[in-house]
């Protein structure tokens, strides 16, 4: 398990979270006496903040919309391996948490790369879901620190045998939504990384979500698969008898200079444009595969310019317009 104390935010780095200007930032430390966590000789500009600092800024400066509920649902979708998925919600997860959010992030996918991503080796015997269905350790035993904010129920191959577990459980596709019962009120975002199959596992997840980000990489197959997938989705709600939860397409590995990504993209914008953020897409960077192999979140090494970071700040962005208060009302009360 990786030690993130060491680990920070610069001012630029946070004032592209917060969409700010920087003086913005540079005045809260003044204020506040905020001491670095690191001191480089190069220069200022390289100065480090811990993860509580950072949480802080956000949290006194109200810059992070309120939510309209806690216990937000949060599941990032697709049957179709190699879209980028994990990457995505490894990012969107531990950034809500860098921005003061308290937030629960579930690896449902038995191959634990969100788990590698978030520090945790593969071979240790952690709790995983499958234990906690089988009543083998308590959901909230499950739960590991990964930093201020942030906490993870990690996965690794037993969460293969949970299918079979799960198939023998009266209201088999309800389980999950049962288990979350007993995490009210204690996180911000609880976030799932599915695994890519249609598996009663991953329709557990659809049950519980109150909002699916499907990932769908900038590619002629991916377009395909997004067709069967919605589909496939659309079926199976009507047959559980439950309303389709809030849906967003976000296209992924996006490249200007590439013929396929356009085509693809104008695809998704005629079929789909109801579940798109407008003129959107995350386009592909190293710097995503980067913080994957270093277990770092882009704002712990990117550089305040980092198309990477940007993207995945917008898309943040436009995630939490969907669960924000309706600040209208909030000052007529």
């Amino acid at each position: 398990m990786i030690d993130y104390s060491n680990f920070g935010t610069t001012q630029k780095i946070i004032a592209s979270l917060a969409k700010v200007g920087p003086h913005a930032i540079s005045r809260w430390i003044s204020k506040h006496s905020v001491k670095p966590i690191l001191s480089p000789k190069e220069s200022s500009r390289k100065l480090r903040y811990s993860v509580e600092d950072t949480r802080r800024f956000f949290k006194d400066s109200n810059i992070s919309p309120e939510l309209n509920k806690k216990d937000i649902i949060l599941s990032f979708y697709n049957f179709k391996g190699g879209t980028g998925k994990t990457s995505i919600c490894y990012q969107v997860s531990s950034h809500l948490a860098l921005m003061g959010y308290d937030v629960l992030v579930i690896d449902a996918d038995p191959q634990g790369h969100l788990s590698t991503s978030l520090g945790f080796d593969n071979n240790h015997n952690y709790p995983t879901l499958s234990d906690v269905v089988n009543e083998t350790v308590s959901i909230q035993d499950a739960i590991r620190f990964v930093y201020p904010g942030l906490q993870c129920i990690p996965s690794n191959l037993a969460v293969t045998r949970l299918e079979v577990s799960l198939n023998d459980l009266p209201k088999r596709e309800e389980r999950f939504q049962i288990l979350m019962e007993q995490l009210k009120g204690q996180y911000d975002f609880i976030i799932f990384d599915t695994n890519p199959t249609i598996s009663l596992l991953n329709r557990n997840i659809l049950v519980c979500s109150d909002h699916i980000s499907i990932i769908c990489e900038t590619q002629p197959y991916s377009l395909n698969g997004l067709k069967i997938l919605m589909e496939d989705m659309i079926k199976f709600y009507k047959g559980m008898q439950i309303s389709l939860p809030d849906i967003l397409v976000v296209p992924n590995k996006y490249e200007d200079r590439s013929s396929n990504c356009a085509e693809a993209m104008t695809v998704l914008r005629q079929f789909y444009s109801n579940y798109m953020i407008p003129d959107f897409a995350i386009r592909k960077s190293e710097d995503i595969t980067t913080s994957a192999k270093q277990s770092l979140p882009l704002a712990f090494f990117a550089r305040a310019n980092s198309i990477a970071l940007e993207d995945i700040s917008d898309l943040i962005t436009a995630l939490l317009h969907r669960f924000v208060k309706d600040r209208d009302t909030k000052e007529m009360s």
